[in-house]
């Protein structure tokens, strides 16, 4: 196992560059590149706006990579992973916590410290940090109940830790997400348009964590292994016949269990999710022009173009044959 001590990428990377892509008096971007044969290749971008700081972190390992963080530091951040699982070991938690694919965290801790185990795969994932300050200027007097928790844990200098795993990436946080990845414009119109999305993403996470506030369910360590099996199959699978029926059998629940468990993880139904990904694959090829409207169709399950037509329109506001001028938006 290779460990990165205090963020010393030296220690580990033998080809390292770096590229400050702008720079004013509000916005600053930098983009780093790490590349070590046989370990890992990886690319963090880093975009400071006032009040918060966007790291987005893409990782190619061969094999496991421990990253430890530099120092000890109080710390009010939001974590979201599209692609990956990452495992944390907090000084402050007794337990290690794990990052699954497509969900997000929140979290509050006066002494920040730990590390954090990339396993052999690819992983991307993003975090806010939020100035102290600013995060308290727009929590104070917010009328928000969950705000006003993560206010008493700073007031009494209390770790607040919802680790991603029991938050389920919604479906407008990924597009959010992708937004911002894919974003075409340039110069400050294009930080402008990365701090709008990085306020939404904070507003329905704060939305959802409000929401769950006072919902207690009770779901065995076993149960949430398997309905992260399921989630983790379709994810990979979507494109095949897939049937309740036949997922309930292959992973040992029934389907009221399903059905009731997979919405309070991932915030969606089996087949919202399963429709959401081939929806998701269509726009891909399209986009990149691999596929025609009928060839898409025909891709993701649809024997009837006119049915996708209306179905993708409902999905993303706009025909499959327009695809090329959406895209160019961002």
């Amino acid at each position: 196992m290779d460990k990165i001590e205090n963020h010393d990428w030296s220690t580990i990377f033998s080809d390292i560059s770096q590229k400050e892509v702008f720079r004013n008096d509000r916005y600053t971007e930098v983009v780093a590149h790490f590349k070590e044969p046989n370990l890992a290749t990886a690319e963090i971008t880093s975009i400071r706006t006032p009040g918060i700081e966007l790291v987005q972190a893409n990782f190619t390992t061969a094999r496991q990579l421990v990253l430890v963080d530099p120092e000890s530091s109080e710390k009010v951040s939001s974590s979201f992973v599209l692609s990956g699982d990452l495992e944390s070991q907090f000084s402050l938690h007794k337990e290690p916590v794990t990052h699954w694919v497509n969900t997000h965290g929140f979290q509050y801790t006066p002494d920040f410290q730990g590390q954090h185990i990339i396993h052999n795969q690819k992983l991307q994932a993003f975090s806010f940090s939020y100035d102290n300050a600013y995060f308290k200027s727009i929590a104070q007097s917010a009328g928000v109940t969950y705000l006003d928790k993560v206010l008493d844990c700073m007031d009494r200098g209390e770790t607040l830790l919802v680790p991603p795993g029991k938050l389920a990436l919604l479906p407008r946080m990924a597009e959010l997400l992708h937004a911002i990845v894919q974003c075409k414009f340039q110069g400050i119109t294009k930080y402008l348009f990365i701090e709008a999305k990085m306020l939404e993403l904070f507003a329905l996470q704060m939305e959802q964590l409000n929401a769950g506030n006072n919902k207690k369910e009770d779901w065995s360590p076993a149960d949430r292994e398997r309905l992260k099996a399921v989630h983790d199959f379709i994810t990979q699978s979507y494109l095949e016949p897939l049937t309740l029926t036949g997922l309930c059998y292959q992973f040992g629940l029934n389907e009221f269990k399903l059905k009731k468990g997979y919405k309070h993880f991932f915030g969606t139904t089996v087949f919202g999710h399963i429709h959401h990904l081939r929806m998701q694959t269509a726009q891909q090829l399209l986009a990149t022009g691999q596929m025609n409207v009928s060839e898409a169709s025909f891709h993701i399950g649809y024997n009837n173009i006119s049915s996708f037509s209306e179905a993708f329109k409902k999905n993303f506001g706009y025909q499959p044959g327009k695809i090329r001028a959406y895209s160019t938006r961002y």
